[in-house]
C-alpha cells in the first residue's frame, strides 16, 4: 500500500483526480439554503470494483457535518450538499474524500458568509 494512505493528502493542483472540487450553485444570501456541490468524477478517477472513491464528507470550519459514501460502477463520486449560509461569521467549507487505494484527499477551502 502506497504511502499517501496514511495520511492526509493535501491539494496538488486542480487537475489531480483525487482531489475534491467544492463548487457554489446559486446566491450566496446569509441566512439562506445554498448547493454546495463536492465533484471527483469529472476529474477522471476510476470508478470499478478496484479503484474507486469510498466517500465524500463535507466539513464547515473543520467540523463534520455530512457524508456521502459511494458503490462503485453504480454510483458517480459527486454530491449536494444543503448548507444555509451564516448570518454572521463565516463558513470555511473543505470536502475530505477517500479512495480506496490511496487514502484522504482533502479540497481547496471554500468561504460563505
Amino acid at each position: 500500500m502506497s504511502n499517501e494512505f496514511w495520511k492526509m493528502n493535501l491539494p496538488v493542483e486542480a487537475t489531480d483526480k483525487h482531489t475534491p472540487i467544492i463548487k457554489l450553485v446559486g446566491n450566496v444570501v446569509p441566512g439562506e439554503v445554498i448547493d454546495v456541490v463536492v465533484d471527483v468524477s469529472t476529474l477522471g478517477h476510476p470508478n470499478d470494483n478496484a479503484h474507486h472513491i469510498q466517500w465524500v464528507e463535507l466539513r464547515a470550519n473543520n467540523l463534520f457535518i455530512a457524508r456521502a459514501e459511494f458503490t462503485p460502477r453504480i454510483t458517480l463520486p459527486i454530491v449536494t450538499f444543503k448548507v444555509v449560509v451564516p448570518r454572521e461569521g463565516v463558513l470555511e467549507l473543505t470536502a475530505i474524500e477517500r479512495c480506496n487505494l490511496h487514502g484522504l484527499w482533502v479540497s481547496e477551502p471554500v468561504t460563505l458568509g
